[in-house]
């Protein structure tokens, strides 16, 4: 799997809406998948708590 799946697949697997993955996808292109993977949190994690 190249990185590009790789990120869409982690983003996917952590919840992010479907409309806001192509976005994403251009903001974090450039860097690579570890980095990726220890930056981002859980969708549902940084959107608890807010009202």
């Amino acid at each position: 799997m190249d990185k590009h799946k790789k990120m869409e697949k982690l983003l996917r697997d952590y919840g992010y809406p479907e409309k806001a993955i192509p976005r994403l996808m251009q903001e974090i292109s450039t860097m690579n998948y570890d980095r990726v993977e220890k930056l981002i949190l859980p969708y549902n994690d940084f959107t608890a708590n807010r009202t």
